[in-house]
């Protein structure tokens, strides 16, 4: 039994995903977490072998989160190349059954290829001609190479800086009527400017034979006005292109369905597919790009949240994930109370007194109280206070094990220096229960070192 899944119900689920990241009932963070190595040489894992461990190790390590506020489509990026040679567009239902058929110029204006251009008859060449000497007419135009480009939008830095990368560039389609930039509102002249059912192209499946003239050709369908030419070569029919003898394009409008036939020319045996675009070239880019990613995008600036997120000396992770509705913990609010602050901190929190040397204490260390099997262990993520007071923040995992500190009982370092010991009085859970709330997305990558003055910029995207 042969099945597709069809761009449409990928883009559907792309919109229902953003629009439960939209609406007031739902908060989606972006965590960080796992300072502790990933084994004896810090190698990242490269196959997740087991999702059920992947997911624990994410919850047990998570250090802090940050609500997530922007998220787009997204579709693949082509950027325009001199000597490249682009397809032309048609109506398969994705973009790797369609190659390269449009791009991305330096000025940050995206244009989609109609027609190829050719040497002769037979011989497709390279693109040559920047699109962007075409503009940002509505209507498509032919470049001195022999392409057919039609312009679509221009992308804002400020969309490019959220969500692009060398493999994406952020999608959307303009709804807006008023208040528009001059670069939206030149995409919404395009949206406007688009008829559905549009025949914007012809795939040419059998050339014929002994045509010794181009062949007249007439499209038949549900729909009216669009005209096509037939080019000849070696008596075969080479090509079927779009009528614009007239300087213009006659695609037509309202097709949901044409078949062509022909007649003059001497020969027989010709066979041509109309190319529809169903809601017309440009109505939409997201359709026209055949997008169905998306983008979520969150900067983490220093210590954001003051003190939210770890930096300094030591200061790392090694897994970025997204969750969506975390809950506080029962021990600070009412079972079941969502988080909703910005940020938030999910580490524990040693509150350790009467002691010695433990603003010393290095990040990433082992401690462990008691001396004894069994004893409490788990990893330092932050210490602050003074050598004989001090708060450390701590997370516990299947390595160190989860058992419980002891509130008066002593804290020591593994071996590393015993002498840095004292007294626990108090055992705390973090702002936030990293228990909690859906886990939608993990990734595992190599120790990102965190600084006071740093930023990451962090882009996920998630295919359909």
């Amino acid at each position: 039994m042969v099945a597709i899944v069809t761009t449409d119900t990928k883009q559907i689920l792309v919109e229902k995903l953003i629009e439960d990241l939209q609406a007031d009932s739902n908060n989606y963070y972006l965590g960080i977490g796992k300072s502790d190595a990933w084994n004896e040489t810090d190698t990242v894992p490269t196959t997740i072998t087991d999702i059920g461990t992947t997911r624990r190790e994410f919850r047990n390590s998570l250090q802090s989160i940050q609500k997530i506020a922007s998220v787009s489509y997204v579709a693949k990026r082509y950027n325009w190349t001199s000597g490249a040679i682009y397809q032309a567009y048609n109506d398969n239902q994705t973009s790797a059954q369609n190659g390269q058929y449009y791009v991305i110029t330096e000025s940050n204006r995206v244009y989609i290829c109609l027609r190829q251009g050719r040497n002769n008859l037979n011989a497709v060449h390279a693109s040559t001609v920047n699109p962007d000497t075409t503009g940002t007419t509505t209507s498509p135009v032919t470049t001195t190479d022999g392409y057919v480009w039609k312009f679509l939008f221009t992308q804002s830095a400020t969309r490019l800086t959220a969500f692009s990368t060398s493999n994406f560039i952020p999608v959307e389609k303009i709804t807006a009527t008023t208040g528009l930039s001059n670069i939206q509102q030149s995409q919404k002249n395009v949206q406007d400017a688009a008829s559905v059912g549009q025949i914007v192209g012809y795939r040419v499946t059998s050339g014929g034979t002994g045509f010794t003239a181009a062949p007249t050709i007439a499209v038949n369908g549900n729909g009216s006005n669009a005209r096509a030419v037939a080019l000849v070569s070696g008596g075969a029919v080479v090509a079927v292109n779009v009528d614009d003898s007239a300087n213009g394009f006659p695609f037509g409008s309202e097709y949901d369905h044409a078949s062509i036939s022909f007649s003059g020319g001497n020969g027989t045996g010709l066979s041509v597919e109309p190319v529809i675009s169903e809601y017309g070239i440009g109505t939409d880019p997201r359709d026209d790009l055949k997008s169905t990613s998306i983008m979520f995008n969150s900067k983490l600036v220093g210590d954001a949240g003051s003190g939210d997120f770890l930096t300094g000396t030591g200061a790392d992770f090694r897994q970025v994930g997204i969750i969506r509705n975390p809950k506080l913990p029962t021990s600070r609010s009412a079972a079941d109370s969502d988080f909703t602050a910005t940020t938030g901190s999910a580490l524990r929190i040693l509150s350790v007194g009467s002691g010695a040397g433990l603003n010393v204490i290095p990040v990433d260390n082992p401690i462990s109280q008691g001396t004894s099997d069994p004893k409490s262990r788990a990893f330092v993520d932050k210490v602050t206070g003074s050598s004989s007071a001090a708060t450390i923040l701590y997370h516990q995992n299947e390595n160190t094990g989860f058992l419980p500190f002891s509130v008066g009982g002593t804290a020591l370092i593994d071996s590393a220096t015993p002498a840095n010991t004292g007294t626990i009085l108090s055992d705390s859970d973090g702002e936030v229960n990293p228990y909690s709330g859906d886990l939608l997305y993990v990734e595992s990558r190599a120790a990102v070192e965190r600084t006071t003055a740093g930023t990451e910029d962090i882009k996920i995207t998630i295919q359909f």
